[in-house]
């Protein structure tokens, strides 16, 4: 636990050699700037807070403030991070061994900033995006703060408690599928080694209890249950299709149903801001600003039938990246360091609807999509080619909003380039490997007593 005056910064620094996973303490992460959230999270949030206040439970709103932040942090490191793993971007920076290792899928269990980087790492956070030790961070305080709600703080009046452990319980079943997307297995507070599928199961029950706080709340917690069942519709989409087939026709099913009632429209975003930089777009800073990254060749001029796809608005920058090597292409979705990156929107639940039910409706979904951009109808075909191409309008689509690794994994889709295939000597040299999901880190083995 925290010492009694133990301070936590808001930055979200924790003391030296504190992690976020095992016997970690409760972390509150007090970002400086938050923008763009309901006016229920819309607190004053004092420089510091001292760990003795964190059993107040007038300070509910302000952790759950906490929650949103970190997971958002979180959540923004992790689009970038998966996307250097799988196939999105290449490294072009000029430090050694900066991330090369990642981006030739040649991660090992040790030391590696993809999982112990966090939102607070000095220097400049974006070259170094985490995801591990971030995301259990967001999950660990999801869940610290809805307990605390539940049950230390069950006879105590607390002013939106439904919507607060909705909130909590949402972001923490998020940053569960996240880890449970991009990571071979997991664990949870010092518990036992959790398989992918065990992860999505707890990911589904922290979801669904969200969806029932949410409902009590009314309709104020409209919002946070929309994202919470969208949530839970990825988190039966894994549990429902993996390696490629289809090995829980009902799950696929109750994702297609909690889909369905996300409206026409919605969207939740991961707010950022100009301000310090754990709360910059990691995308726009690492890309477009810093020039660490390139878009790999999968991504650069997607058309449909000669046409430019707008949904994956990808230029040539006529120089190269940091390293002087590596030609430089950029994204163009994301336009500032504040500007925003969704983490559920309605066009995600029509694919989940569309793969749940094929045919005409799958193609209707998808025409849809090619409506609203421009480009022009999808003709249809077979079942297997109806499916397929769900899975590259998801592509399309979803371009970095998280789900590229998780698709890669759960489609079986092939990593690009072929494991031995010979990595660029400007960054780094070597071969690709034949790290898909990624392994547990070190760190957890070592902190984590059941293992």
């Amino acid at each position: 636990m925290l010492r009694s005056r133990e301070r936590v910064e808001n930055n979200g620094r924790r003391s030296a050699g504190r992690r976020p996973w095992g016997r970690a303490a409760l972390i509150v992460a007090m970002a400086a700037g938050l923008t763009g959230c309901e006016s229920l999270l819309d607190v004053d949030i004092p420089s510091q807070v001292v760990a003795d206040d964190l059993n107040n439970p007038n300070l509910a709103q302000l952790m759950v403030t906490s929650v949103v932040t970190d997971f958002e942090c979180a959540f923004g490191r992790y689009v970038l991070g998966s996307g250097i793993h799988g196939n999105i971007y290449a490294d072009a920076q000029n430090a050694l061994g900066s991330y090369w290792t990642v981006d030739r899928r040649a991660t090992t269990d040790l030391v590696s900033p993809i999982h112990a980087s966090t939102c607070d790492t000095g220097g400049s956070p974006e070259s170094f995006p985490g995801i591990y030790n971030p995301l259990q961070v967001a999950r660990f305080q999801g869940d610290d703060v809805a307990n605390r709600l539940e049950v230390l703080w069950a006879d105590t009046p607390i002013a939106n408690r439904e919507l607060l452990t909705a909130t909590a319980k949402a972001h923490s079943g998020y940053a569960l599928v996240l880890l449970a997307e991009s990571y071979c297995s997991m664990a949870i507070d010092a518990g036992p080694e959790l398989t992918r599928a065990a992860a999505f199961t707890e990911a589904e029950t922290r979801l669904t209890a969200a969806i029932g706080a949410a409902q009590a709340a009314g309709s104020s917690a409209d919002a946070i249950r929309h994202m919470a069942l969208l949530g839970r519709a990825r988190a039966r989409l894994n549990l429902a299709v993996a390696n490629g087939q289809v090995v829980n026709p009902a799950k696929l099913a109750e994702a297609g149903a909690d889909a369905a009632l996300i409206p026409a429209g919605y969207v939740r975003n991961a707010t950022f801001a100009n301000t310090v930089p754990r709360r910059y777009n990691s995308i726009v800073q690492s890309t477009n600003i810093n020039s660490y990254f390139t878009v790999e060749d999968g991504y650069r001029g997607v058309a449909w039938a000669g046409v430019a796809d707008p949904r994956v608005p990808v230029t040539d920058a006529g120089r190269n990246g940091q390293n002087a090597l590596t030609p430089l292409w950029l994204q163009q979705k994301y336009q500032t360091t504040g500007t925003s990156i969704p983490i559920a929107r309605s066009a995600e639940a029509q694919l989940i609807v569309a793969e749940a039910q094929g045919g005409q409706v799958a193609i209707d979904i998808i025409n849809a999509l090619h409506a609203a951009a421009g480009i022009p109808p999808f003709a249809g075909g077979t079942a297997a080619e109806i499916r397929a191409q769900v899975i590259e309008e998801r592509r399309r689509e979803l371009f970095l909003e998280s789900h590229h690794l998780g698709d890669l994994l759960r489609y079986a889709l092939p990593f690009t380039p072929a494991a031995g295939t010979a990595y660029p000597q400007s960054a780094g040299g070597g071969v690709y490997g034949n790290v898909t999901c990624l392994p547990l880190p070190l760190a957890e083995k070592d902190a984590n007593p059941n293992m």
